[in-house]
């Protein structure tokens, strides 16, 4: 229990010194071209990321540091579900800082926030493959880039569909080609060589237009949602790429029971 509340006090104070640094950034970027709707700062430009005073277009928000992808779901969750009104237990999977900022101040969000690597917002190392929680617990699941780091993201799917309450819905996102077929080898092993096959050295694969029966096979019902779709004016706003597609996943079918 001790160990529990230090670890807490030292990510309290990670937070405060992250976001110490990043307000001073923010100031020295203050302009009227481009927006981050995750913190709803007006900038001059985005950043390379990190401390990187140097611009970026469509880089990282030197305010929240949030990536193209993060700016893409904010917007898509404002537009597509009730996250921002409605009583939500929300499960988010490897919390991502710009939004889980926004979020665990929310008085309608009951925030639990997993993951292995200590994120600022992941109280607990739980890994997704084996969720600690009852079945049918959280209202809402976000899993942003994450499956791709799963080696067995087949039961991390499972994992999340199981512990989905009937009709809620999980926003999954992935790197993921749409012009071809899932490239993933379980031989390949080492990290140089995940690196030159996938990618990234902590990645296993490179999802492909199938991604979407991984899915279904786990009893979600899947729609998928363009990104090149957004209008071109809401991209340069907002400093989205053309390449985040989304998944909105509902439960609507029980788990699947294995045999």
């Amino acid at each position: 229990m001790i160990s529990f509340f230090f670890q807490s006090a030292q990510k309290q104070s990670h937070r405060f010194w992250i976001e110490t640094i990043l307000a001073g950034r923010a100031i020295l970027f203050t302009g009227w071209r481009v927006r981050c709707p995750c913190c709803n700062w007006k900038l001059r430009a985005f950043t390379q990321g990190n401390t990187s005073l140097k611009t970026r277009e469509k880089g990282y928000c030197p305010r929240c540091n949030s990536k193209s992808r993060h700016r893409r779901n904010w917007l898509f969750l404002k537009e597509h579900t009730d996250l921002f009104q409605a009583p939500t237990r929300l499960l988010h999977v490897s919390p991502k800082y710009a939004l889980a900022r926004r979020f665990t101040k929310m008085a309608n969000i009951e925030f639990t926030g997993i993951d292995l690597e200590g994120r600022p917002f992941a109280e607990h190392p739980i890994d997704v493959c084996d969720l600690p929680f009852e079945s049918s617990k959280f209202d809402a699941i976000i899993c942003i880039h994450v499956l791709e780091h799963v080696m067995d993201d087949r039961t991390a799917i499972n994992e999340l569909h199981r512990v989905l309450k009937q009709g809620g819905w999980a926003l999954i996102t992935v790197p993921i080609d749409l012009q071809q077929k899932t490239h993933e080898d379980p031989s390949i092993q080492t990290p140089q060589e995940r690196k030159i096959h996938f990618g990234e050295e902590q990645h296993w694969r490179i999802y492909g237009n199938d991604f979407i029966d991984r899915l279904t096979s786990a009893g979600f019902e899947v729609a998928l949602n363009r990104a090149e779709n957004i209008p071109r004016s809401i991209q340069n706003k907002f400093g989205i790429l053309e390449n985040e597609h989304v998944f909105l996943c509902k439960k609507t079918l029980p788990t699947p029971t294995t045999q």
